[in-house]
């Protein structure tokens, strides 16, 4: 169940089973509905909610734990730091709201060295900033400060110790001790003068604890590190114990695949030669690692803006990075990077995210490659969140970037179906003209065809059969389908002049009332020839009826004459229509003439229809105002009490 709490972020929905429950709060997976997506990788709008507890202690007297933890992370930005959504005071509850993130001790046993080896990786680079940038000691690094946001990547938390180097004394260490970790403190800390290598101590700790089962041949260097930890970081001596930033120069933290990861990191700071030579290597140097973890832990940065908008990216590594592997391939066709069900995991979360961005060079790329990755989303996903997007994209003014998204908008037919994509109602306005003997034979070759020149969409089956060119066969070689030929200039006035007098025809054959004293003098203005025409076609090897025949004289054609052409019989009636016609405004409707002859003697059958209007009585009422009163009204009892009513009223 899901309870919906009144917060500063509207819709916020909060799971009511806590994830983590510790000392100072309760940790609560939460959905934002219709928010921004950049909340997680996940798309849904997931956050972590944080609600405080009540704790006493010397520390607390003016705030709470998380409430000290909410202001340092808001005052206190960082990559590698969990980041701040919103904080909210409910009733007595204090409340924290942050990117969607996993305590990291629930997910520890899943994370491969590699994995393990990134995730120090990002720790360390947030104590270096804390250290060097912010001048503050952390005093509390462990596991359970710790956390793994939605793309996998670790982040620093845990920050209600955080104090500057000067209030970090032996007094400050030993108030906070009650609820730090035991084995992350130094044994000797209460005598040593100096505290502000407390954190080298812990982090020696924590790469213990992470790498604990694991064997030492897993990363490259690790052997080599655990020592260095034990010896120099874990030193005695506060002051033999080396600055966090020394620390990165450790050849643990620059081996291959960690140089990757923090080049990619770092792009900004790369100048175009070091760009264009890494991104032309790297495809070769990630096929020695696993996919997953390459996936999980790089998966967003190859997805970067900076890494989509690199000229060298988009040509020798992004088009094997969108495009999962395919077993299915055609002759000269390139392998993509990923299998299917490691791209469904970690890149479509991004490319859903990349949709959204309204940047023209980032949608164009997504449009070039839309067919190689369009079949790993849902109907769902393409139905409520790319086909809006790709919607928008045709009411852009650029040119290339409308005529992309209609070329991608077409390959979601086949998907989606026309009504989805297309929208309003539609009719069948083409026909198969093709003959019906062939009809079966015919859609399986062609279908064949299509399938072999666009095989993106042949896991997809087509609610419509689609017939396309054949890119093997020049153009002018092609044989095209057309519909039949049209008639000729003229043809379409015979046509229509067929219908009407078959109409008539059938209407005349079919009454019921007889009508042979009805004269139609309009029909004298019909041309006598035309109709005689058009009668042939219709009446040929037929018997004329009798109303028919007299009102329009039929050909007479013997057996052995043959039947005039229809060419024939429209040269006849044209030059017959040029003989009657005297002036040539007779051919202006506004001149035509139309007689019409009344007789004397014709039978009006409307005569006792004639409505009779008689004029109305009109009674005077006499009114003596000094005796009048209308409740001295006396019925007359002589008087017939159905008289006025009219008669039968009772029946």
């Amino acid at each position: 169940m899901m309870g919906n709490e009144n917060s500063q972020l509207n819709g916020l929905e909060i799971e009511e089973k806590a994830i983590e429950i510790t000392d100072f709060w309760s940790h609560y997976q939460a959905t934002i509905k219709d928010s921004c997506r950049y909340f997680s990788l996940k798309s849904d709008g997931s956050v972590s909610v944080f609600k405080g507890l009540s704790v006493l202690g010397p520390l607390w007297t003016v705030s709470t734990p998380l409430e000290k933890l909410s202001n340092n992370l808001l005052k206190y930005r960082h990559p590698c730091i969990v980041k701040y959504l919103s904080a909210w005071q409910q009733r007595s509850t204090f409340h924290l709201a942050t990117e969607y993130v996993q305590p990291l001790a629930h997910i520890l046993n899943s994370q491969t060295p590699l994995q393990i080896c990134i995730g120090l990786n990002n720790i360390l680079q947030a104590l270096v900033f804390l250290h060097e940038q912010a001048g503050m000691s952390h005093n509390n690094i462990c596991v359970s400060s710790v956390y793994v946001s939605g793309d996998g990547q670790w982040k620093l938390a845990g920050l209600q110790y955080l104090c500057t180097f000067a209030e970090s004394n032996v007094a400050y260490l030993k108030h906070a001790r009650i609820h730090r970790y035991d084995k992350a403190i130094d044994p000797n800390e209460d005598s040593h003068e100096i505290t502000s290598k407390v954190d080298q101590y812990a982090f020696a700790v924590l790469v213990e604890d992470v790498f604990k089962g694991h064997r030492d041949d897993e990363v490259p260097h690790l052997k080599e590190f655990k020592t260095y930890c034990r010896n120099d970081l874990q030193n005695p001596n506060p002051e033999k114990r080396p600055n966090l930033s020394e620390i990165l120069k450790d050849n643990f933290f620059n081996h291959e695949f960690i140089s990757i990861y923090k080049f990619l990191n770092f792009l900004p700071l790369k100048n175009e030669d070091e760009r264009t030579e890494f991104f032309s290597n790297i495809l070769s140097h990630l096929k020695c690692y696993d996919e997953e973890t390459v996936a999980k832990q790089l998966g967003g940065l190859l997805l970067s803006r900076l890494t989509l908008l690199d000229q060298t990216a988009r040509k020798d590594v992004l088009p094997f990075i969108l495009k999962p592997k395919n077993d299915r391939l055609q002759n000269g066709e390139s392998s993509g990077f990923f299998c299917l069900s490691i791209f469904k995991e970690h890149l479509k979360p991004r490319l859903l995210q990349l949709f959204s961005v309204r940047d023209g060079q980032i949608r164009m790329l997504l449009l070039s490659h839309f067919n190689k990755f369009v079949h790993v989303f849902t109907h769902e996903e393409l139905a409520h969140q790319i086909l809006p997007e790709l919607l928008l994209g045709i009411k852009d003014t650029d040119d290339n970037l409308v005529a992309a998204t209609l070329i991608c908008l077409s390959e979601l037919v086949p998907i989606l179906g026309a009504d989805t994509v297309v929208g309003g109602k539609r009719s069948k306005l083409f026909t198969d003209g093709r003959p019906k003997g062939n009809l079966t034979n015919s859609y399986t070759k062609i279908d064949n065809d299509f399938y072999l020149a666009n095989k993106v969409l042949r896991d997809y089956h087509c609610s419509q059969p689609i017939f396309p060119v054949d890119a093997s066969v020049p153009g002018f070689e092609q044989n095209i389908t057309l519909n039949e030929r049209p008639s000729p200039v003229g043809g379409e006035a015979i046509e229509n002049d067929l219908i009407t007098i078959d109409t008539q025809k059938n209407n005349l054959v079919e009454s019921e009332d007889d009508w042979d004293e009805w004269d139609n003098s309009n029909r004298h203005l019909v041309t006598t020839d035309n109709i005689q025409a058009n009668n042939y076609y219709l009446n040929e090897g037929m018997s004329q009826e009798t109303q028919f025949t007299e009102s329009i004289p039929q050909l007479s054609i013997t057996d052995d004459e043959k039947p005039p052409t229809k060419s024939a019989l429209l040269e006849k009636a044209a030059l017959n229509a040029k003989r009657n016609i005297l002036d040539i405004s007779e051919l202006d409707i506004k001149n035509q003439k139309i007689e019409v002859s009344k007789q004397k003697d014709d039978f009006d059958f409307f005569a006792d229809m004639m409505p009779v209007i008689e004029k109305q009585k009109i009674v005077t009422i006499v009114e003596n105002s000094e005796n009048f009163n209308k409740l001295n009204f006396v019925p007359d009892e002589e008087a017939d009490e159905n008289e006025g009513w009219g008669e039968n009223w009772n029946e």
